[in-house]
């Protein structure tokens, strides 16, 4: 059975790129400000067709572990126009600049390398759907992060074209709330030289900045304690900006429950209404035991999402519960919608058991050894014992019914 793991810590925070920077106040900028055509897409179902395209090259190249074509399709032209807008008018900054943005496609492939490692680690990466954004002019594609390990993550493309060919220029991170632009900008802006980081900012906020940066340093370190510790010094804006909250509470989570709880109330207090935080915000219901309020959220974020794969995870909060008929519903939606995830099977076995519908049980493993997977395997799913030494098929490893198909 799935369990919710208290995991924020992002698959892909992006913390991490080495593009020569270790040091953001957060700008106002909207990205269809920039002067560019890559920038603006017309809907039709031409370019319906194209963008749809476009997401299942993007799934494919990442379940086959192929980083460089990956690359091809990032437009990291146009994603360096967003990282650097906010000096574009300064051209004391120019030789910086271009010297940022020299290396950078080579170094921003750490970001498919990091989603390739979690596939390989057992993690789904899955093309979703994709949406039209009027405002933006442009297409979003939805891609979906999942495992039991490390829950759920939703990315969403920002479509744009390079040369004709359509291809994205960033990524908005549900778990951080933010675009990966965005992010790398606040160490790009570290980065810049003393004189020009105070003109930039002033002196004060020039020193909020650093010390958010150091924080930051302290987390890709793994020392927890002392990133929350200089987080938490923080003052100004950045005081309670939601990437800083983010962070402080992916160090909360691995130092106590009670600083974790506390910290997700702190990003739900100073961004109630952020819709891409409604995950963060149903780790913190789960935590408390408010599954009302948890399925509540679910909902709204299956709407948003358009994602009827967030019924595992609905089925999830019932089986915590122990409202295991509730539970079956929604992990048979799963079964029927995918039925090539394990997960939906293995979580309809649980409930079949905990029911004592053994019969159930014997139709499901009947239906997997059929789907390929060895039966001597499926035996040892069913009677081993977990990392907390209890097996929750228990009851169905001590039945006759069981008993009998082993013997098949």
């Amino acid at each position: 059975m799935i369990r919710f793991k208290r995991s924020l810590i992002t698959p892909i925070l992006l913390l991490i790129f080495n593009t020569g920077v270790s040091q953001g106040k957060e700008r106002t900028r909207k990205s269809q400000q920039i002067p560019s055509t890559s920038f603006y897409i017309t809907e039709n179902e031409t370019n319906d067709t194209k963008v749809a395209k476009l997401g299942q090259q993007i799934q494919n190249v990442i379940l086959e572990g192929n980083t460089d074509a990956f690359m091809t399709l990032f437009d990291t032209k146009g994603f360096g126009k967003l990282v650097t807008y906010s000096t574009r008018k300064d051209n004391s900054l120019k030789s910086y600049r271009d010297n940022f943005l020299s290396g950078f496609k080579s170094n921003i492939s750490v970001f498919p390398k990091k989603l390739i490692d979690e596939v390989e680690s057992g993690s789904y990466y899955n093309f979703v759907n994709y949406s039209y954004n009027d405002e933006m002019n442009t297409y979003y594609m939805l891609f979906r992060m999942f495992s039991d390990e490390t829950g759920i993550n939703y990315h969403h493309y920002r479509v744009s074209k390079l040369n004709g060919k359509f291809t994205f220029n960033d990524v908005y991170v549900y778990l951080t709330g933010e675009e990966l632009s965005k992010t790398l900008e606040r160490f790009y802006l570290y980065a810049l030289p003393k004189k020009s980081l105070f003109d930039f900012f002033g002196k004060s906020n020039a020193d909020e900045f650093v010390k958010m940066a150091q924080g930051v340093d302290f987390y890709n370190e793994g020392d927890f304690k002392n990133a929350y510790k200089k987080l938490n010094t923080l003052k100004g804006d950045l005081k309670n900006d939601k990437f800083v909250l983010v962070i402080k509470a992916v160090c909360a989570s691995n130092i106590s429950d009670e600083l974790y709880k506390d910290s997700m109330k702190n990003i739900m207090e100073h961004h109630p209404d952020d819709p891409t935080l409604y995950l963060s915000q149903i780790d913190y219901f789960l935590l408390n035991e408010n599954y009302d309020r948890a399925q509540n959220l679910f909902d709204k974020l299956k709407e948003d999402t358009g994602d009827d794969f967030l019924d595992l995870l609905k089925g999830n909060v019932e089986f915590e519960r122990m409202n295991y008929e509730k539970a079956l519903s929604y992990f048979k939606n799963i079964a029927r919608g995918y039925p090539d995830l394990f997960e939906g099977h293995s979580s309809m076995l649980s409930c079949y058991s905990l029911l004592k519908k053994y019969d159930k049980c014997i139709d499901i493993l009947n239906f997997l050894v059929e789907d390929g997977y060895a039966k001597d395997d499926i035996i040892g799913f069913v009677e081993e014992l977990d990392a907390n030494n209890e097996n929750i098929l228990i009851g169905l490893a001590k039945s006759e019914a069981f008993k009998s198909w082993k013997k098949v």
